[in-house]
């Protein structure tokens, strides 16, 4: 476990297995209602952390943390093809309407929140853009093949501030995927023959060799869903899935992450997380705005 103490004190709601807490941030406590997800994290990070529904939790208790940056990462189904795009009308972001409420009261300093592109537009996007009346926002999709990654993960995000401020994040030299790959494929990830002909013309498939490959996005329904949801990998003259510990590596997690031993377990945890070098990247540039006054009228 790592416990870094320094810097803004953030808390990360929705934190799922701790893709803000693995960027190194001061992270002052963690909250999610996921039980697999809260297993993995109070086993792999040292600070404080709740399994909470956080369609009910109290104002009065989110002040308490006295945190200077929330972290928000609510579900992304009711943005997606797949969840229906429901927006509003989806129980799942019964959460996020009720932090809305909770962040009119506390008015955390700075406020960071990450979703799929289809957020943006979207009804709910509104009613987070209607809270946080007063803040300086800046939206824009970001992706970590930016910072260097060879994966894909397109993310929108929206940064509110207490000072106008403009996060930049500069095209970094693309880093070799077989950097990130074990030494050794798993045979337990090949892919058998059956699967590649009924699917073999619509993977998407990179080879480790290659120094310009980039992965598709992996997402919590790869290994289930055999297209669509991330790339399989060519090597050594096979065909495989990409393990649980490439994937976390491709995603910025240490080699101390307390997966699952579960495959899919695993692997769903992870892609439904955050890619940590863009959430590093991110609070380093408003790192600075951790104790600026905060507009309106916090409760504490």
């Amino acid at each position: 476990m790592t416990n870094v103490r320094t810097g803004p004190r953030v808390l990360e709601l929705y934190a799922g297995i701790g893709g803000v807490a693995a960027s190194g941030a001061n992270v002052v406590a963690a909250i999610d209602h996921d039980e697999a997800a809260h297993r993995t994290y109070t086993a792999s990070w040292a600070h404080p952390a709740h399994r909470l529904n956080l369609v009910s939790v109290r104002a009065e208790r989110l002040a308490a943390f006295e945190a200077d940056v929330w972290w928000m990462s609510p579900p992304c189904q009711p943005f997606t093809v797949r969840g229906a795009r429901r927006d509003l009308d989806d129980r799942r972001c019964e959460s996020l309407v009720h932090l809305l409420d909770v962040v009119r009261v506390v008015r955390p300093r700075a406020l960071i929140l990450e979703n799929v592109p289809g957020f943006e537009g979207s009804q709910a996007h509104a009613a987070v853009r209607e809270a946080l009346d007063g803040y300086a926002l800046h939206e824009r999709d970001w992706c970590p093949s930016a910072l260097g990654v060879p994966m894909e993960r397109r993310r929108f995000y929206l940064v509110a501030t207490a000072e106008p401020v403009e996060p930049t994040i500069p095209v970094l030299p693309l880093r070799p995927l077989a950097g990130f790959l074990d030494a050794r494929p798993d045979p337990a990830m090949a892919l058998d023959a059956g699967f590649l002909d009924r699917f073999g013309d619509a993977l998407h498939v990179v080879d480790a060799d290659d120094p310009r490959a980039v992965s598709a996005c992996i997402t919590g329904a790869y290994g289930r869903s055999p297209v669509y949801a991330g790339s399989y990998l060519r090597r050594d003259g096979g065909l495989y899935r990409f393990s649980p510990a490439e994937i976390a590596r491709l995603m910025g997690f240490p080699a101390h992450l307390a997966l699952p031993t579960d495959v899919r377990r695993a692997t769903k945890l992870l892609g439904n997380s955050l890619s940590v070098d863009v959430v590093r990247w991110l609070l380093g540039e408003i790192g600075a705005l951790g104790r600026r006054p905060t507009p309106g009228a916090p409760l504490r």
